[in-house]
């Protein structure tokens, strides 16, 4: 009698050890996209304090810090791999419009179910409409100009439209007096890739549509032309080293580096919500909605809308450090002016009458 109850004893704790394991659910997730909120979706994801995967962890592809996976747990039940491949927005929207796989933290490669970009589909020539793609909007990512601190561009405060197509197609050929600045020496350009949707934002704003002379320095510290950089820190740290440099970046990776007004208008939150500061794009998840077979799975789409959510929180957008001065609030920009999401450059209305 005693081994019998001892055995039932065992039985139901073994029984009751197990619940959580068999109620327990994992799920995999690739995104792809541009690395201008790439601090903001990192912090969201693993804050321990009001993060998707509370205390989670990141792990970083060997040879690029812009692939990257998210580890952790969601909701006290879910066992989450979220994988990121943010190597520039404007082939991400490729990428999942092509079903491009993509390379991971651990050097695997797979099909993202969706990606987060600043700038529109059609600017990179895909028909959102026709394809069916889903367009979720976040926030409202600002570009700026950032100037090297150095002698030859400290009378250089801003660029005009025309000022600024001059430096992406002449950049190492004009000199700095043609820009306001202090010598004859060159100016140079120091831009994104064409991957990245910084580049096509920008160029859209500016209106330009050629090829850009675009610099970076060599192992000699010396400016070279090439296509353009994978990152804004990439830029910002080019700008840093290149004398007479002029580079656009996300707001977020300006740093320390003094800024450009464009137009005569310096950006602020305030000069993005009332219509005068044009440099911007609006942050958009996109994915293809069920039933299509390319859709992000139930339990997918639920993390991608939390992390949607987390982003465009009104307490965290306009109270986090990470957030406020670098990014602007969509719901503030849509309540005070209107703009195309599928015509980045476009003209902006204001809403206040």
């Amino acid at each position: 009698m005693k081994n019998y109850i001892k055995k039932t004893i065992l039985a139901g704790v073994a029984g009751i050890l197990l619940v959580p394991t068999l109620h327990a659910s994992t799920v995999n997730i690739v995104t792809v996209g541009g690395n201008a909120s790439i601090k903001l979706v990192q912090d969201r994801l693993t804050n321990s304090v009001g993060g998707l995967l509370p205390g989670g962890t990141i792990t970083y592809n060997a040879t690029n810090t812009l692939i990257f996976r998210a580890v952790g747990v969601y909701g006290g039940s879910t066992n989450v791999t979220w994988d990121f491949n943010f190597t520039g927005g404007a082939a991400a929207i490729l990428d999942i419009a092509n079903q491009n796989p993509v390379r991971l933290a651990d050097n695997t490669t797979a099909i993202p179910v969706n990606a987060i970009s600043v700038v529109a589909p059609e600017t990179v020539g895909i028909n959102s409409t026709a394809l069916g793609l889903q367009q979720d909007y976040t926030l409202v990512a600002p570009l700026v100009y950032v100037k090297n601190p150095g002698a030859d561009l400290v009378g250089v405060s801003n660029l005009t439209q025309r000022l600024a197509v001059y430096l992406e197609s002449s950049g190492g050929t004009l000199p700095a007096t043609y820009f306001g600045g202090a010598t004859a020496n060159p100016v140079y350009f120091v831009g994104r890739n064409t991957s990245a949707a910084v580049r096509q934002v920008v160029d859209a704003n500016i209106f330009f549509t050629g090829t850009a002379a675009n610099y970076h320095t060599n192992a000699l510290g010396q400016p070279v032309q090439w296509t353009g950089a994978g990152s804004g820190t990439e830029v910002a740290n080019n700008v840093k080293v290149i004398l007479g440099s002029i580079g656009t970046v996300a707001a977020q990776d300006a740093g320390t580096l003094p800024q450009l007004s464009y137009e005569g208008v310096f950006f602020s939150t305030a000069s993005v919500t009332n219509g005068t500061y044009p440099i911007w794009g609006y942050e958009r998840y996109i994915y293809f909605p069920a039933p299509d077979a390319r859709a992000p799975s139930t339990t997918q789409l639920g993390l991608i809308t939390a992390l949607e959510n987390a982003v465009s929180d009104p307490t965290y957008d306009h109270g986090n450090s990470l957030f406020v001065g670098k990014f602007v609030s969509y719901a503030d920009v849509n309540a005070n002016v209107s703009r195309s999401t599928t015509l980045d450059g476009g003209l902006i209305y204001s809403q206040i009458y």
